[in-house]
């Protein structure tokens, strides 16, 4: 204590000094040993009222040692000049606390500022909007969570949880949106910690314990009055006698569950990417489940790598958790943490009891966040005026994506599990689902984050499997821009697994429409629109599963003369007779020809032709069932096809001469690798392969 006396913080103490020179002295003489000392120093109230505010970015770059002390300033400073600091200090959080980014260095030494003696606080210029400044942070890939950057946030969100419910006055929800507005883009920054969600959700918790009506106290209680702790908070000392206006609890709940909507957008969009799919791989743990054929043998399944390994302790079994583990439990938490939001308004979230998740949210309620809510979160008017006040603070929008996630985590949540209660999903849902969050713009789809991806499919699979009889619900306009969407989805998505998986949705989708007519034209547009080589290679897949069903579900006794002969007066009908339309037709064929057997021989350089090789391939694999299928021969007519079409002349043999010519002299021919000389190699042994089957077979026709 003597030592404590000589020391310049003891004896430069008011009213030694005044506080402006005070505070001087703790900038350029606080030290960590002298930590315990401001502690003690700081309990008296009015010196923490008249310096907590600026002491807050004295003691963050001090952190961990400095928590005592920033729980001080929260306790007994002024709460409104307190939670406006730390809103301030939370846009740097991140960031090294003067503006540039951290280094290694900031993120190996977490005392590296300790000695710092800069305090010149950033400028404060307009801030922007909280989905707007996290969805930035997002595309800069900020993620990586420094040890400072975390336990600053952590800090500061505690602080914020100590000083909100002292804040009294009519509307302390103006002091919240100014909070939120600053806890979003940082979290966006350190989101990969999972220390950092964890402090988020304590802190909505404890805001939504203090935004909770207060009940009148029971009569006859035995309950003894609780003691106040040394630690309790400080009442505000700008205080007014006037009470909380009686619609600002509402207000706080409408705001916390926008805000929560944000946070857990930002999470689910922040996850690290598994392999090359999305961070939580919903559709294909779901797709391992139900379709357990798909699986390679004896290769480890996500559905096992997002299972908790089981250990043996000493007393009994539990878990080992790995990363992945931790997202699913984080994710769960999160979702969990909108039950204390609940609210009687449009797309509340309901608290559903026995719920894994402990949500559940209306379907057609999230289709109405889909269609009629703002991207952005909030654009807060700071006015005196109370009706402005009002005006702004009686909707708060939710995060679209945010009540997406929402609903994959409540359905995933079952379907991983497979629980049988899960609920059923409408069709009309998932069409506005794909209308409403992939872009509008069908030449930008499949840039959309891979997590919005991945739960649209989890959504369409759910629907499929178990609403199979609800397809013929579409009319044919809706069937075909929902399945263009799905269609280009599949083409353009930068992920292998989204692209395999809406290739899956898509087809089937298209082969459960009863429309025999709207499927056809589907298939015909796509082949005369599109500019996708590998969206009209999965075409021709399409058309040939659609063949061979058709095939297969028609018994036609006929021989092999008569079927010629019908054929050549069939194809010399009107393209309007096609009332009974019907894939084994050779009207098929017909009207397909154009866009699946011709080959421009002067129009294309030798190289460009390496592009279209797989298309040729999936081409010459239809053609090659065409003919070596005795069922498809007869029922499609296809040798009178052959004689009006010359499919051998125009398309086979061309394309056995271009190979020729590139495998002549690759070099000059444009083809420069192994690997390009091996695919015209391979289409070339294609070629000879589907020329020596049609041999086979086209002597016994003629012969008939």
């Amino acid at each position: 204590m003597a030592d404590d006396n000589q020391n310049i913080l003891i004896r430069a103490l008011p009213p030694a000094t005044d506080y402006v020179l005070y505070l001087i002295v703790l900038e350029y003489n606080l030290r960590k040993a002298d930590l315990p000392l401001l502690h003690r120093l700081l309990q008296d109230s009015t010196l923490t009222i008249k310096l907590g505010w600026d002491l807050i970015h004295l003691l963050v770059p001090l952190l961990p040692a400095s928590k005592e002390c920033l729980v001080d300033v929260a306790r007994l400073g002024n709460p409104r000049e307190v939670i406006l600091k730390v809103a301030e200090l939370l846009g740097k959080t991140g960031r090294s606390l003067w503006g540039e980014e951290e280094t290694e260095e900031d993120d190996s030494d977490p005392d590296s500022h300790s000695d710092s003696d800069s305090n010149e606080p950033a400028s404060n210029g307009e801030k922007a909007k909280v989905h707007d400044a996290s969805n930035a942070a997002i595309k800069k890939g900020q993620h990586k969570s420094s040890y400072r950057s975390v336990i600053e946030f952590q800090a500061l969100l505690h602080m914020i949880s100590i000083v909100y419910p002292r804040i009294k006055t009519k509307h302390p929800s103006k002091f919240l949106i100014s909070a939120f507005e600053a806890i979003l883009p940082a979290y966006a920054r350190v989101t990969s910690s999972s220390l950092s969600t964890i402090a988020v959700l304590t802190l909505l918790e404890k805001l939504y314990q203090s935004a909770k009506p207060v009940l009148p106290p029971r009569e006859n209680s035995s309950v003894n009055e609780p003691i106040k702790s040394e630690q309790s908070a400080a009442p505000d000392p700008e205080g007014q006698e006037e009470t909380v206006a009686s619609e600002e609890p509402g207000i706080q709940i409408r705001l916390l569950r926008s805000f929560t909507t944000h946070i857990i957008e930002v999470y689910f969009e922040s996850l690290p990417n598994v392999d090359d799919g999305p961070g939580l791989a919903w559709t294909q743990r779901y797709l391992e489940i139900r379709h357990p054929e798909r699986v390679v043998p004896f290769q480890k399944t996500l559905l096992n790598r997002f299972t908790p390994l089981p250990i043996r302790g000493d007393l009994k079994w539990s878990h080992k958790l790995n990363d992945l583990n931790n997202r699913d439990l984080m994710a769960q938490k999160l979702v969990v943490s909108t039950r204390f939001c609940r609210s009687n308004i449009k797309a509340n979230l309901v608290l559903q009891k026995g719920a894994l998740y402990g949500v559940k949210i209306p379907w057609n309620d999230v289709v109405w966040v889909a269609r009629h809510t703002a991207e952005e979160f909030l654009i807060t008017h700071r006015s005196d005026s109370t009706s402005k006040l009002q005006s702004t603070c009686t909707d708060f929008p939710l995060s679209r994506k945010g009540m997406l996630y929402i609903l994959g985590a409540e359905l995933a949540s079952k379907v991983l599990r497979e629980q049988l209660d899960r609920p059923a999903m409408v069709l009309g849902f998932h069409f506005d689902s794909v209308t409403g969050f992939l872009d509008p713009n069908l030449a930008a789809i499949g840039t959309e984050p891979l997590v919005v991806l991945d739960t649209i499919l989890l959504l369409g699979f759910t629907r499929l499997e178990d609403n199979l009889e609800r397809v013929s619900r579409f009319s044919n306009p809706e069937f075909y821009q929902y399945l263009q969407k799905l269609s280009l989805l599949s083409a353009n998505a930068p992920s292998s697994s989204i692209r395999y998986h809406a290739h899956l949705m898509a087809t089937k989708t298209l082969h459960t429409y009863p429309s025999k007519q709207a499927r056809f034209n589907f298939i015909q547009d796509t082949f005369e629109h599109c500019p996708y080589e590998n969206l009209l290679v999965c075409t021709i897949g399409w058309l040939k599963d659609e063949i061979l069903a058709a095939v297969a579900s028609e018994t036609v006794v006929k021989n092999e003369a008569e079927i010629i002969e019908e054929a050549m007066e069939n194809y010399h009908l009107s393209d309007d007779s096609n009332a009974s339309f019907t894939f084994a037709s050779p009207e098929t064929l017909k009207s397909l020809s154009l866009y699946l057997f011709s080959i421009d021989t002067a129009g294309e350089h030798h190289g460009g032709y390496m592009g279209r090789i797989p298309f040729y391939m999936t081409a010459l694999n239809l053609y090659y069932l065409l003919w070596v299928s005795p069922v498809v021969r007869d029922r499609l007519q296809v040798p009178a096809f052959e004689n009006l079409y010359d499919i051998q002349g125009s398309f086979v043999k061309p394309l056995r001469n271009i190979c020729e010519v590139l495998l002549d002299d690759p070099p000059m021919a444009g083809l420069r690798t192994e690997h390009e000389i091996a695919e015209v190699q391979l289409l070339q042994t294609t070629v000879e392969m589907v020329l020596a089957a049609v041999e086979k077979v086209q002597p016994e026709d003629s012969s008939t």
